[in-house]
């Protein structure tokens, strides 16, 4: 079993990158080479980026970058092609797969692992977490809802090579978004939070929210090492307000806002409800 575990389950485009920016060489914590591992949601049917094709693919890209190297380039790599065989070893993963992932890692160290798809997952799901780890803690980033989903309309573009036609594409195929499964459960704030205090327990589960990273960086960090009990986690004045993981500044056309808000409003009345907002989010009439 893995001692400690680190979750990160998002919301998507809700400063999660951020986060992992400013802990990945944090002493007390241990990151795998695959920041997002997702195994969890994979176990439970909510994806399935895990496939063998998948991870044979991702040990086939490391292999490639070391196919031309000298023995000193493989050497200083031999940690990252040694993880990938591994994660690439089985073709059904499993609970002892996941744990494999993080051999070798200090007991007192966190073993971390982001995933947006977490935040999505039922009992069952978190169960599986309990089987897996004695002691499991949990940070969900949330975002304006508004900006949160005009981020991740954008950012479906540049994962899918259209980042330029964002506007060019239209209405329709924004509108059509809105309503997939994929895109709007990523808006459910309260539902998905539930799930997740459910799962894991409320003594377990920050809530942090994106602009209080922008607002004071190091407020926030003293809540995450205070919330994981380790060491303070440093943050340079420099990197606190630098965009990561960023898309193009396209503004959202007035048009395209009345549809957002309309497929929002369900969700701000049960935030509502959880007391869940910020001074600066976007005020819906």
């Amino acid at each position: 079993m893995i001692n400690n575990l680190f979750l990160s389950v998002g919301a998507m485009k809700a400063g999660t990158t951020w986060l992992y920016e400013h802990l990945r060489n944090h002493p007390d914590i241990h990151f795998t080479p695959e920041k997002e591992i997702h195994y969890f949601a994979n176990k439970v049917g909510i994806e399935n980026q895990l496939s063998y094709r998948n991870r044979l693919l991702k040990l086939k890209e490391i292999m490639h970058r070391c196919h031309n190297g000298n023995a000193k380039f493989i050497a200083n790599n031999i940690y990252d092609i040694a993880w990938y065989a591994n994660y690439a070893n089985k073709e059904i993963i499993d609970n002892e797969w996941y744990v494999s992932l993080f051999d070798d890692v200090d007991v007192n160290k966190y073993c971390a692992d982001f995933s947006n798809l977490y935040c999505q997952m039922s009992d069952n799901g978190w169960e599986n977490v309990k089987k897996i780890s004695h002691n499991t803690k949990v940070i969900y980033t949330l975002r304006d809802p508004m900006k949160r989903l005009w981020s991740h309309y954008k950012f479906h573009h540049k994962w899918v090579g259209k980042e330029d036609n964002v506007l060019d594409d239209g209405i329709e195929l924004f509108k059509e978004t809105l309503s997939k499964p994929w895109f709007y459960k990523n808006m459910d704030y309260a539902g998905n939070l539930e799930k997740v205090i459910h799962g894991i327990g409320e003594e377990n589960v920050l809530v942090l929210y994106f602009e209080d990273f922008r607002i004071n960086p190091a407020v926030e960090a003293k809540k995450i090492a205070d919330f994981l009990n380790i060491s303070p986690i440093e943050i340079e004045a420099s990197s606190s307000s630098k965009k990561v993981n960023s898309t193009k500044d396209y503004e959202m056309p007035a048009e395209w806002e009345s549809l957002a808000i309309e497929a929002l409003r369900p969700f701000i009345v049960k935030m509502n409800t959880k007391n869940i907002k910020h001074v600066q989010w976007s005020k819906f009439k």
